[in-house]
């Protein structure tokens, strides 16, 4: 189940990063312009510094933060399946979402999280 809302997150993820793109670039085509790894650090650059408390700040802004981590996740892992060096990407954002995912606390991401940035 987890891997099936994972993907949902992930798909739901790479559209609005293709609609991203599409702007950004000026392509009317709508392909994805980008790699798997691009795309999953143009995800990792749109997570907040700090990020949210569930309930202190609002759960729409933790959905947020954690639908865009999942998909980058995604992304990472896929980019590492085509090629190796991007595994520590993605053993980092798999370790920053299994904090989550065991303390249920998006505070305990933030160290991995800022760790993936290196790696984009």
């Amino acid at each position: 189940m987890r891997r099936l809302i994972t993907a949902v997150a992930a798909a739901g993820l790479l559209l609005a990063l293709t609609g991203l793109t599409a702007c950004q670039s000026g392509a009317a085509s709508g392909k994805v312009q980008g790699t798997d790894a691009e795309l999953a650090c143009a995800a990792v650059n749109l997570l907040p510094a700090t990020m949210p408390d569930s309930k202190a700040d609002g759960e729409q802004a933790f959905d947020i933060a954690t639908a865009r981590l999942a998909g980058a996740e995604e992304l990472a892992r896929a980019a590492a399946l085509a090629d190796a060096k991007f595994q520590p990407l993605a053993d980092t954002l798999r370790e920053a979402q299994q904090r989550i995912s065991v303390t249920f606390d998006a505070h305990q991401a933030e160290p991995a999280v800022k760790k993936a940035r290196t790696y984009c």
